[in-house]
């Protein structure tokens, strides 16, 4: 795909989003998300005595607040964390087959994804830790310079203001760190799926991105969000026509039938949206269900929520796309490199050393 390496390439992730490949990867990592989320969540409630929560909110038991004792609230951070983790990891997969997409390999499968993932999702993970970490490291020193003027009687508020100028310029450093953690943060995936990289590599990249590439990463993310929230309403205006298509037509002769399985599906849905009900406009005002309007009610609502994460998915993907072009644009301005140019053969020997090294490790 040829690109021209400025802002106007990060629309393309509307149309480059669009792809079965990666709203696959999305919904699985949906479920996987969803399903350790929930479990988890659903032993902490059940632990602070509200076993009943996944009768009481169905399929999404993370819609109820509980109060959690500590063993519960630390079940609650990890499930959070575990989905959070998963997103990562997926988001990281999608801008893996976008970069093979933008080199015209239509080829790159889902299998080859999960592949890469497998090999490379502690660097996804692991990169913006290690930011973290070093940011940390500077907050530490600075409470230790405190403690240590604070203990030491006279002298130390002496010393402290001596100082202070070191102190000032490694404070400077550590706001700039935590940019760089933002960026990391924001930017590990496509780092990792576009070249494969280690963690230092991460880091490096990031510091690099922040320090030589500020405004445009600012403006070309701004763009993109703009491009996938342009993509949702589309994506969004298409599914509530469809749905309301299928209300219509089909509720020309099920009547009441289908006012009644609209009815009992919306009961399985997280949320309904605000033209949720001028959809079915046509319709009948629901009745009391029957037994098999219920159990259809209840499959149809399953069905919903696919549709749903569908969409979802979709909006990860557009995101995900974006991310990459982001940063073979920014690559290209950064160091005059082009990603997609990059030898093959090079690319694997890469990843072949670093599974090396990862087996040996272990």
């Amino acid at each position: 795909m040829n690109l021209h390496f400025d802002i106007r390439d990060i629309f393309r992730c509307v149309r480059l989003g669009w792809s079965g490949k990666k709203i696959w990867v999305g919904l699985l990592g949906l479920v996987a998300a969803w399903a350790g989320y929930s479990a988890l969540l659903l032993i902490a409630h059940v632990r602070a005595g509200s076993g009943d929560m996944w009768q009481r909110y169905g399929l999404f038991p993370g819609a109820a607040i509980g109060e959690f004792d500590l063993p519960g609230t630390g079940l609650h951070i990890l499930g959070m964390v575990f989905a959070l983790a998963v997103v990562f990891v997926t988001t990281s997969m999608m801008c893996k087959i976008t970069f093979q997409q933008l080199r015209g390999d239509e080829f790159y499968s889902v299998g080859d994804a999960c592949r890469f993932a497998s090999a490379r999702w502690k660097t996804v993970l692991f990169g913006p830790v290690a930011v973290l970490a070093l940011f940390a490291l500077f907050v530490v020193g600075g409470v230790v310079i405190g403690w240590i003027a604070g203990w030491i009687p006279s002298v130390g508020e002496i010393v402290f203001a001596l100082c202070f100028i070191p102190i000032f310029f490694a404070a400077l450093l550590a706001v700039f760190i935590g940019l760089v953690f933002v960026v990391a943060v924001i930017m590990s995936p496509a780092i990792v799926g576009t070249e494969g990289v280690d963690i230092l590599d991460v880091v490096i990249q990031s510091f690099s991105l922040t320090w030589s590439q500020p405004w445009r990463l600012v403006l070309y993310a701004v763009w993109m969000i703009f491009a996938v929230w342009v993509g949702l309403m589309m994506l969004g205006a298409l599914t509530m026509g469809a749905i309301g298509l299928i209300a219509w037509a089909c509720g020309l002769f099920m009547d009441v039938k289908l006012a009644n399985l609209f009815y009992v599906a919306s009961h399985y849905l997280l949320f309904v949206p605000e033209k949720w009900d001028d959809l079915f406009a046509s319709l009948p005002v629901p009745g009391t269900p029957s037994g098999a309007e219920v159990w259809g009610g209840g499959i149809l609502g399953v069905m919903l929520i696919v549709i749903t994460g569908i969409v979802v998915a979709y909006v990860q993907a557009t995101y995900a796309s974006g991310l990459s072009l982001m940063y073979v644009v920014l690559r290209h301005r950064k160091d005059d490199e082009n990603l997609l140019a990059r030898d093959d053969d090079l690319e694997v020997v890469s990843e072949e050393a670093s599974d090396n090294t990862d087996s040996e490790t272990a």
